[in-house]
């Protein structure tokens, strides 16, 4: 989209799409879009088009923009996808990371363990529900910077997407639990580990398992009367 004000209105709904604040079903109306950001309907018109092209908002007819409500056999293709793409990408990775990747690589996980820190010291489950935001996008982060070190931008473009399919497949269905965050950061941990050994193999396969059990996770506790649930990615 060549015109400004609709690529912001396009980041900005894709960021509402991640942080999960327009969950599945959520109607986007253009006008109140366009206040949020300081903008006419018009190019918010433009980047839900966009969106709906990439599969993330489906437009009905009587209704407007809906986001898209993911089934979990397209949930079971998306996690197969990125299993495959990120194993391949952070094998890659483990070859070509630069210096200044590798610093943003040990500074995510450092984040991320004093955000697990932060909720192990308390003991609450508020705790693990303030940090879910910021956890979230640490997680996020973490993947995409290892995509980027790979040198495929059509793959971290690919990936991306899929990262929000999942986010929108995953959104509210899921409480907050310290094992699961000390899981995630300690699959990470591996992860990075045999990317700083230069170990492409390992590398592969440490990202491919925690994608399964990503995965699993997801398919596990979104079902109903799972008890407490937790995203996963």
């Amino acid at each position: 989209m060549a015109d400004n004000h609709s690529q912001r209105a396009y980041r900005h709904l894709r960021q509402k799409l991640l942080d999960g604040s327009v969950p599945p079903g959520s109607r986007l109306s253009y006008g109140s879009i366009g206040r949020e950001i300081g903008v006419s309907a018009t190019p918010v018109r433009e980047a839900v088009g966009q969106l709906a092209s990439e599969g993330f908002v489906e437009l009905v007819p009587q209704l407007g923009a809906i986001v898209r409500t993911l089934t979990r056999e397209e949930a079971v293709e998306l996690y197969e996808l990125r299993e495959a793409l990120e194993g391949f990408a952070v094998q890659r990775a483990a070859a070509s990371i630069a210096p200044r990747q590798s610093a943003e690589l040990e500074a995510n996980l450092a984040a991320s363990a004093a955000l697990v820190a932060k909720v192990r010291r308390s003991g609450k489950m508020s705790a693990a529900r303030s940090i879910a935001a910021p956890f979230h996008a640490l997680d996020l982060a973490f993947h995409m910077i290892l995509l980027e070190a790979a040198g495929n931008r059509r793959m971290l473009k690919v990936v991306g997407d899929s990262h929000i399919l999942t986010r929108i497949f995953q959104a509210d269905r899921h409480s907050f639990r310290l094992d699961i965050l000390e899981t995630t950061l300690a699959e990470h941990e591996a992860i990075a580990a045999a990317v700083r050994a230069g170990d492409g193999a390992a590398a592969g396969e440490a990202m491919r398992r925690h994608i399964r059990n990503s995965l699993d996770l997801t398919l596990t506790e979104s079902t109903p009367g799972a008890g407490d649930r937790w995203w996963a990615e």
